[in-house]
């Protein structure tokens, strides 16, 4: 264990952790691997934290999203290393689930970015952001998430995506579109069982709790228009205020089905209609053949779908992290090394 080279695995939400656990399996039995919850550095991280900016985001030391990933770290029994500097080890490698925030001292190992699921629109303000160079943070969204061109490489779940973060920031010739891993497979959601079919069900979003807009008196009118008489189930975001999710509904449909249960998976396999707002669960619903109503233009998210091998994902990228973290060469230079990683460009 001592010899052997060390990876830390940044993670924020309970989705972010169990993807790059996905890769991590792959290579715990060579490199001694550790989890940190995301973390920040500089004047501006820290005066943004202490007024609470990030308390509804995977950087909020208590917020819905650090609780749900603390606990897969737990009921896992994985190696945590807050913040890398709790157990004293040199890293030789992170893998990050954002590079919106990026500790300075990464700057000295090598870095690999994964996508985790949906980019938030990019709005005028995130491209002013953009324009400007500030800190991508600052948008309070996803918006940027891929496009600081921070991380050695990139890998995107999608062609689309690749293109969305080239386009916003990040040298394209480093992006990989090789999908990722919980994403890869939503074939497989058709093997779940749900005793019943036909629903609509209504995927909400917690636009509100990070700081948007969101009427959501128009989003349930238009699902009962939708539905048509068929039967709506609501499924709220986790993160969202849960009393005032359920009240809203009620004054509306008195008899609304809501589940808070996290089995958005199984519910997308056996509805006939999916209604998103801002949610990565689309694009389930969009490889289900499913009905898909969202707030992201359908031809927009068709463009981005990700890549379907199988399952195959956190294998594939665990592969190139393994030759990455062993190269010894000009970090620029190896992508085209190597007849992996160039097969996914």
């Amino acid at each position: 264990m001592a010899n052997r080279k060390n990876i830390l695995c940044v993670v924020g939400s309970r989705n972010q952790t169990t993807q790059l656990h996905e890769i991590a399996k792959f290579l715990e039995d060579d490199y001694n691997v550790y989890y940190s919850q995301l973390f920040g550095e500089g004047i501006l991280y820290r005066a943004a934290a202490e007024i609470g900016f990030f308390d509804n985001t995977v950087l909020g030391r208590d917020s819905s999203f650090t609780r749900s990933s603390q606990e897969y770290i737990r009921m896992h029994n994985l190696n945590y290393d807050y913040r890398g500097t709790t157990k004293g080890i040199n890293y030789d490698l992170a893998i990050l689930s954002t590079d919106m925030i990026v500790p300075k001292s990464f700057k000295k190992i090598k870095t690999v970015w994964i996508q985790e699921g949906m980019i938030d629109p990019i709005n005028k303000f995130a491209k002013l952001v953009n324009r400007l160079g500030l800190p991508p943070y600052t948008t309070a969204s996803t918006a940027l998430n891929g496009t600081t061109n921070i991380a050695d490489l990139y890998f995107a779940m999608s062609q689309g995506y690749k293109e969305y973060f080239a386009t916003y920031g990040t040298d394209g010739n480093k992006i990989l579109a090789t999908g990722v891993p919980n994403f890869d497979h939503i074939s497989s959601l058709k093997e779940t069982t749900y005793p019943e079919r036909d629903f609509v069900l209504v995927a909400t979003s917690d636009i509100r709790e990070l700081g948007g807009n969101d009427d959501r008196s128009h989003l349930i009118r238009k699902a009962l228009e939708i539905a048509d008489g068929r039967k709506i189930i609501f499924k709220p975001h986790p993160n969202e205020k849960i009393r005032r999710v359920i009240s809203e509904i009620y004054s509306l449909i008195p008899n609304a089905t809501i589940i808070t249960d996290p089995i958005i998976d199984t519910l997308i396999a056996h509805c006939d209609t999916l209604i998103t707002q801002y949610s990565s669960c689309v694009y389930q619903g969009l490889v289900l053949g499913k009905t898909v109503y969202s707030y992201f233009p359908i031809e927009e998210l068709e463009s981005k779908k990700p890549i379907q091998n199988g399952g195959k994902s956190g294998e594939i990228i665990s592969k190139i992290i393994r030759e990455y973290i062993e190269y010894q060469g000009n970090k620029k230079d190896f992508i085209s090394s190597s007849s992996v990683a160039q097969k996914y460009l």
